[in-house]
């Protein structure tokens, strides 16, 4: 992300270009010229900061940003090969939710189910030629801690999302841990409203769909 101090260099380093065209060009230069310069970084760096928040997911900004914009909470299906240690049995499909705070140069994301908790280490966007989205991430995964050494430890993971729809409908992928286990997710129906917790989650998709019907 850029910093004031990263804009701060950009634009002496415009400053010291340009003053030096004007000179080679023999225009006379003083301090005059100088006394924008505050006020010029206090702009960029405000509008950077606007524009790395929300503006860049506005329109009409939106439409020269290819990134897509995933903010919400997404409902997760998830489908897994892991072996319950007790039963050696596999579970049916796994569901919860997928908290989305992003922003034009970060992207946080933690899924939640009843059991577990992940949350993103790293993630980069792919956007193909022909517009064609995915995005691939590394994470840790926290099961709740009476469920450690018994069914399940903290472990990590990759995965790969292909974002489908304009607007985007869901996101379809699969996943690897390092316990040697695999699986695909599905998240759908996302909501605008953020929630940090599994029980909230539980709680506001509830309400969400008593305030459709």
């Amino acid at each position: 992300m850029l910093t004031r101090t990263s804009i701060s260099a950009l634009l002496i380093t415009a400053v010291l270009t340009w003053g030096g065209f004007l000179w080679i060009l023999g225009i006379d230069l003083t301090w005059e010229h100088a006394k924008p310069y505050s006020l010029t970084l206090f702009v960029m760096t405000t509008g950077w900061a606007l524009f790395d928040k929300f503006l860049w997911r506005l329109w009409p900004l939106n439409r020269f940003v290819q990134t897509p914009d995933l903010n919400g909470t997404w409902l997760a299906e998830m489908q897994s090969s892991y072996e319950d240690p007790i039963t050696k049995e596999k579970k049916g499909p796994i569901y919860g939710y997928m908290a989305v705070k992003q922003t034009f140069s970060k992207l946080s994301v933690r899924l939640m189910t009843a059991e577990t908790e992940s949350f993103l280490l790293a993630s980069r966007f792919d956007i193909k030629d022909d517009g064609t989205a995915y995005v691939y991430g590394v994470y840790q995964s926290d099961p709740n801690i009476h469920l450690r050494g018994k069914v399940s430890e903290i472990h990590y993971g990759s995965f790969k999302y292909k974002i489908v729809g304009s607007p985007i409908v869901n996101l379809i992928g699969h996943y690897w841990t390092d316990r040697n286990t695999t699986g695909s997710i599905i998240l759908r129906e996302k909501v605008t409203s953020y929630f940090g917790s599994y029980d909230s989650a539980e709680l506001g998709y509830k309400g969400t769909r008593i305030a459709k019907s």
